[in-house]
């Protein structure tokens, strides 16, 4: 269990490499230290055995020998003098026999080498004593009176105990700072891992609530590093889902109200056109029409609603085509006439002078659909005697269609909702009033889907105005 978190898995390894690194400095230090006292130390003992065999070489007398054993003194070395058979005729101390018989073993093993080149023969003997340096033995012929006959032999046996104690201190103190480090290293890792892994639980403990379906949580991570940068990508998403959560409870509430009040109307009347023993003409007209004209409501929310999905979707490829946009908005405004009459609601078309032959790239049909959204919706807020205006202007690099009314006007709480689904600003009015609450949001997606944009200024009591801006875009 303590290995499956990732503050301990990191902790692990950080510490079994820096443990390999401590044990690879302090033996790698260890190892140079050594060989170097000991070639420091070799090439001393080379120049002394060789002084010694080129003084016995001239005389060997009382004097000569207290000069070397006073160059000797203090360095921990014994020196043998011997003659030609390997007779010992001189020691600087006595020694045990058995270590005398290992000097003569190893001298008579290696006389035969020893003074090649008129340097000495020297080797490094390993002591039994543990984690020490070893000796160095060094064997010289003397030659009489500078002829080739060898008349004896200096042997010299280094001790190494000062240079080893130098480097067993060398070598405790790299091992005190190599367990400083590691302490300082376990504790610093400890520290950061626990920096590091203390926000992740808070996110992962948030995101637990997040997929049980609690959106509300709040996740508070200071810094400016990756981490905080995670914490508020997961606070902007649970920001998100929390609005779809809510946008969609409140279109299944929206649709299944929307859907079951012209099921209930259907149900209603054909339920009293079933269930009447006769049914006089005029009522079995009048519910009929009321059943079709549910239908209709009931089919044209479906139809918005499908084509809203798309829109949102990208799944409807807009036609795009070259259009003279005056004409077209003259032969919209005269197909629309008749409503504007029926209502008794003044209206005119207003087209600059510039847009009169311009052609913009835009799907006519798609285009028409979002246009008498706005026209119908006004008409359905304009009282009788109220008055309508299509405006078509040219600005700098844009087009705009402006549909202005003198209705109720919206008030500025509902301004940011109208587009959203199923929006009604003013919920109390008639149903027969009142469209699907999808025809602002198609607005806005068509229009969008034009690289356009769409905007809206109204004020209660006085009327509202929706703009249409579209890019002129070069052929």
């Amino acid at each position: 269990m303590l290995f499956k978190k990732l503050a301990s898995r990191v902790t692990v390894l950080v510490m079994i490499i820096l443990l390999i690194s401590i044990i690879t400095l302090v033996g790698g230090a260890d190892w140079i230290t050594k060989n170097f006292y000991h070639d420091h130390l070799t090439h001393e003992v080379e120049g002394r055995i060789v002084s010694h065999a080129h003084l016995l070489e001239k005389e060997v007398d009382d004097l000569i020998i207290e000069y070397i054993e006073e160059i000797e003194s203090g360095k921990n070395s014994y020196f043998m003098i011997l003659d030609a058979d390997l007779s010992v005729t001189f020691m600087s101390e006595t020694i045990e026999d058995t270590k005398l018989h290992h000097f003569l073993s190893w001298i008579n093993e290696h006389r035969e080498t020893a003074g090649g080149n008129n340097e000495p023969f020297i080797e490094r003997v390993e002591s039994n004593i543990q984690f020490h340096i070893p000796h160095v033995w060094a064997l010289m012929p003397i030659y009489e009176n500078g002829e080739n006959e060898i008349a004896g032999y200096v042997f010299l046996d280094q001790d190494t105990g000062d240079l080893n104690h130098a480097r067993v201190q060398l070598l405790m103190l790299l091992l005190i700072m190599g367990g400083i480090t590691f302490l300082v290293g376990y504790i610093f890792t400890r520290y950061l891992t626990k920096k590091i892994s203390k926000p992740l639980n808070k996110i992962s403990k948030m995101t637990k609530n997040i997929a049980d379906g609690d959106f509300d949580v709040e996740l508070n991570i200071q810094g400016n590093d990756e981490i905080s940068h995670l914490g508020e990508s997961i606070q902007s998403m649970t920001k998100q889902l929390k609005e779809y959560r809510d946008s969609r409870r409140h279109f299944i509430s929206h649709i299944s109200h929307d859907l079951r009040t012209p099921i209930t109307y259907i149900k209603g009347y054909s339920a009293v056109m079933k269930d009447a023993k006769t049914v006089e003409k005029e009522d079995l007209k009048r519910n009929l029409n009321v059943i079709y004209n549910e239908a209709t409501r009931m089919e044209q929310l479906v139809s918005d609603l499908f084509l809203l999905t798309k829109l949102e979707e990208g799944k409807i490829k807009l036609e795009m085509e070259l259009v003279p946009i005056g004409v077209w908005l003259e032969n919209l405004y005269e197909s629309r006439a008749l409503m504007f009459d029926q209502k008794r609601i003044k209206h005119r078309i207003e087209i600059d002078k510039h847009c009169q032959e311009l052609m913009i790239m835009m799907d006519s049909y798609r285009m028409e659909q979002a246009l008498i959204n706005l026209i119908e919706n006004a008409i359905r807020h304009t009282p009788k005697d109220g008055e309508i205006e299509l405006i078509l202007r040219k600005d700098d690099n844009e087009v705009t269609v402006c549909v202005k009314d003198t209705g109720c006007g919206i008030s500025k709480h509902d301004l940011p909702h109208i587009w959203e689904r199923f929006y009604k600003a003013d919920a109390s009015r008639n149903r027969n009033d009142s469209g699907t609450g999808l025809g602002l949001a198609i607005v806005k997606e068509v229009v969008e889907a034009h690289q356009g944009k769409v905007d809206v200024y109204s004020k209660l009591g006085k009327g509202t105005t929706f703009s249409i801006h579209l890019p002129l875009l070069e052929n």
